[in-house]
């Protein structure tokens, strides 16, 4: 090692940075002072030289020449000498300066040019690149201009192309319009009730079960009936025997009234013998009372069908002991059933008796069924506040069974071939109903009134007003206005 402990190490010496010759610093000072100068004098060479009377060929150029702006020279000259230093200073070297040169002999022979300073060269210099940009603005600026205006038109064509307000528009179409209330359902039976008999007793037959059909009056189910014919016997003879005691007893009334008239019998012996004749008249009534009540016992042990029919459900089998509580089954009639649904309150006011209705079932997924209104429940009841409707249905062909699941679909207007437009499209109430109609030419919105016929949440049905195939607005209605242009950007169909 070389040194001693405690010297401190030498630095090593920085490389100087090279700079730009001194007559290159010179040149741009004055070529920077003499465009200082020249743009001062600038526009009084202008003014005075308009002042000259010149040729025309010279008069167009000067104009050019006046409205020539100097700041970008001056502004790029002034930049000149940092980008000339930056450039400098990345070089590896130093820029030498030039070496004093010999002058050279006078020779007087040989004719000398005249002599021209750096300053008139760089007049000369200035002065060729003027006319170069004057030459440029004179033939090329026009050109140039008109582009631009081109190009100016077509942007802001294309900007107002841009600035369209968008809008959706439908095509007016026609088709058969219908609005109707949907509702879910039972089948009912025509004629549906319980059956159950008025007095105890026990099964004695079941005629007909589950399903068959019967007519009215056929014999259903009987219960024994032995207690019910010894009574009724019991009660009969009673009665015989009622009749006699009163056939005997007017005879002696009679007897007695003749006594009576000869004096032989005093009137308190007539009168008692009137008094046994009614007794044995009233035992006679209560007797016969006794036998038709006996006679209804076993007419009420029988069960007969109400009217044309089949048994739906059916309760109870042969030998069962029953009581007027008991419930046997149902009876139904199938020949005309009814769909049974409820209806908010909100639609009440919509249904009327007479309407026509289409019901669809499951167990006939391609076959509808017609029927009509035929009642509608005065009241409305329960949590949900629904009024009962019944649909009358014939059912011939006996294919609707109570108990069915039905899906219900009342008609409540219906027109073939209608006018149709969203309902989202129409602008006011029903009397000053208008929408906005889009002209495919210009593409311009125009408001139209039109009288609507009918209204559903979908579509409106239009009487008047529009024609097949017109386009009106569906979207921005409440920023279009009359005479407005607008941009189509979609087209909607019809879907029912």
């Amino acid at each position: 090692m070389s040194g001693r402990m405690g010297d401190t190490p030498e630095t090593p010496e920085q490389p100087k940075q090279p700079q730009p010759p001194e007559y290159l610093i010179q040149a741009l000072s004055r070529l920077k002072n003499l465009l200082s100068k020249l743009k001062c004098k600038w526009k009084d060479l202008v003014s005075k030289l308009s002042k000259i009377k010149l040729p025309k060929e010279f008069q167009y150029f000067l104009e050019k020449i006046s409205k020539i702006d100097l700041k970008p020279l001056l502004k790029s000259l002034e930049g000149l000498k940092p980008v000339l230093d930056r450039w400098l200073s990345r070089l590896p070297f130093k820029f030498p300066k030039l070496p004093n040169l010999p002058k050279l002999p006078n020779i007087p022979n040989l004719p000398r040019l005249p002599k021209i300073t750096w300053k008139k060269g760089l007049v000369w210099v200035i002065a060729g690149v003027l006319s170069l940009v004057v030459l440029k603005q004179m033939f090329f600026a026009q050109s140039e201009k008109a582009k631009e205006k081109e190009k100016e038109k077509k942007q802001a064509a294309t900007e107002t192309k841009k600035e369209l307000f968008p809008v959706k528009t439908f095509k007016v179409s026609r088709f058969n319009y219908e609005d109707s209330l949907n509702a879910l359902g039972n089948i009912k039976g025509g004629v549906e009730f319980k059956l159950s008999f008025e007095i105890p007793g026990v099964i004695n037959s079941i005629n007909y079960r589950e399903g068959e059909r019967y007519e009215e009056g056929a014999l259903l189910i009987s219960l024994k009936q032995d207690d019910i014919l010894i009574r009724l016997k019991k009660a009969q003879a009673e009665r015989n025997k009622s009749e006699t005691a009163f056939s005997i007893a007017k005879e002696k009334y009679s007897e007695h009234k003749k006594l009576y008239k000869i004096g032989s019998i005093p009137k308190t012996t007539l009168d008692k013998v009137k008094l046994e004749v009614d007794s044995a008249q009233y035992d006679k009534e209560a007797v016969e009372l006794e036998v038709k009540l006996n006679e209804a016992m076993l007419e009420k042990s029988n069960l007969y069908a109400p009217s044309d029919g089949m048994i739906g459900e059916l309760y109870v089998e042969e030998g069962e002991a029953l009581t007027p509580n008991t419930m046997i089954g149902s009876h139904v009639s199938t020949d005309m059933v009814y769909a049974e649904f409820g209806v908010v309150e909100r639609d009440v006011s919509k249904l009327a008796l007479g309407q026509k209705a289409r019901v669809y079932v499951d167990a006939y997924a391609d076959k509808t069924f017609e029927g009509v209104v035929e009642n509608v429940a005065p009241v409305v009841t329960g949590s949900s506040r629904t009024a009962t409707v019944r649909v009358r249905l014939e059912n011939s062909e006996g294919l609707l069974l109570p108990g069915m699941f039905a899906r219900i679909k009342i008609l409540l207007y219906s027109k073939r071939n209608a006018l149709v437009v969203p309902a989202d499209s129409v602008q006011g109430k029903q009397e000053e109903a208008s929408v906005f109609v889009v002209d495919p030419r210009t593409n311009k919105v125009s408001k139209r009134k039109i009288k609507i016929g009918y209204t559903r949440p979908d579509y409106s049905q239009v009487d008047a007003g529009l024609e097949e195939g017109e386009l009106v607005c569906v979207s921005g209605l409440e920023k279009l206005e009359e005479g407005m242009e607008v941009k189509v950007v979609e087209q909607q169909e019809v879907s029912v």
